[in-house]
């Protein structure tokens, strides 16, 4: 099921072992493989991750201009808006699909590393790992890391440890400052991450308020969850030390792309002010009782639905458009003319008189 994330992978590495094992001995070669393993496929989505901040700083710079668009009550009303946001997208190059991209990628590189160190951690397995063979599959087993093999992992069994030559304590020991580093990183790219969110939040959406509180308690259950992870979970270290190199380079390309965004993509005052304005509104909002939220509630819905009215009744009217421009498209072509026949003429027959 897995093979599909593990042949990439592990051609990677295995390219970047036999370019290195010439200037390294065999067991950096290996966790040079690792690292640049993470800057091949980090660097690659590099741009995606960039245009992904960005894209979000856009969102949050077009807001006033959207904000200051009349309502719309009719069909026509609602695509001229929708035609004038298409054309504020167009000319600032604003795509919000964009942001989906990196997580989807890193993560089948995530599972594919995490399937080839683990399958190469059991004592009992035998034979290649995607394009890795059966003898580099044993000299990656025995490359180590400050001591420790690097397929070790805190909570592995005592036949394993027996079979790596190592004690579970001294995995524990080794491994617990690369852990440290990582979920630093981790937490130091999220309370970043989190900051830039604050600041171009609008609170008076829910959709957004719940995004920023789960950020916020990510923020905590985060380092929890990894620590529970590589403590009690099948995690070598070698799995440790790519967390540790991925999330510096995270951290380090967060880094950058914020002190771009700040220089190149400013907030403007409006922003600045609209989300001001959208906190004061939610805590008034919380003020309120129960019946006026209700109320309120209540009014929101009955817009929504006015608006899918209008969103329906718009697009039926936009298709409808589009069909007809298709007919007449179709109606003005030229068809070919057909060849006019001309009569023939009767052959004089016979003799005259």
């Amino acid at each position: 099921m897995f093979d599909i994330f593990v042949y990439p992978v592990s051609g990677i590495m295995k390219l970047w072992h036999l370019l290195t094992h010439n200037f390294f001995e065999e067991q950096t070669a290996w966790l040079m493989s690792i690292v640049l393993l993470v800057l091949t496929v980090r660097s690659l989505i590099a741009p995606l991750t960039w245009y992904s901040v960005r894209s979000g700083r856009i969102a949050a710079l077009l807001r006033p201009a959207k904000a200051a668009m009349p309502p719309a009550t009719t069909p026509e009303d609602y695509q001229a808006n929708k035609d004038a946001v298409d054309a504020l997208h167009k000319e600032h190059n604003f795509n919000p699909a964009v942001g989906c991209l990196p997580p989807l990628i890193m993560l089948p590189v995530f599972i594919g590393l995490y399937q080839v160190v683990l399958r190469m951690a059991r004592p009992t397995f035998e034979g290649r790992i995607g394009f890795i063979s059966a003898e580099e599959v044993q000299s990656f087993r025995e490359t180590t890391l400050n001591g420790v093999p690097i397929p070790a992992f805190i909570s592995m069994p005592e036949s394993w440890a027996t079979d790596l030559a190592v004690d579970p304590a001294l995995v524990r020991e080794k491994a617990l400052p690369w852990l440290i580093l990582a979920i630093s990183f981790t937490v130091i790219n999220m309370c970043i991450s989190t900051t830039r969110m604050f600041w171009t939040t609008n609170f008076n959406t829910k959709l957004s308020r719940r995004i920023f509180i789960f950020s916020l308690v990510f923020i905590v259950l985060i380092p929890l969850l990894l620590s529970y992870i590589a403590f009690h979970g099948p995690i070598p270290l070698a799995v440790i030390f790519y967390w540790f190199c991925t999330n510096l380079y995270t951290l380090t390309l967060t880094i950058i792309c914020q002190i771009v965004l700040a220089k190149k993509y400013p907030l403007s005052e409006e922003v600045h002010e609209m989300r001001r304005k959208s906190i004061a509104d939610f805590k008034d909002y919380r003020k309120l009782s129960s019946s006026e939220k209700k109320e309120l509630q209540a009014n929101a819905k009955a817009d929504k639905k006015q608006e899918a009215e209008i969103r329906r009744e718009a697009s039926k009217i936009r298709v409808a458009k589009r069909r007809a421009e298709l007919q007449a498209k179709r109606n003005s072509g030229t068809k070919p003319e057909e060849k006019k026949q001309e009569p023939k003429e009767d052959s004089a027959e016979g003799t005259e008189d």
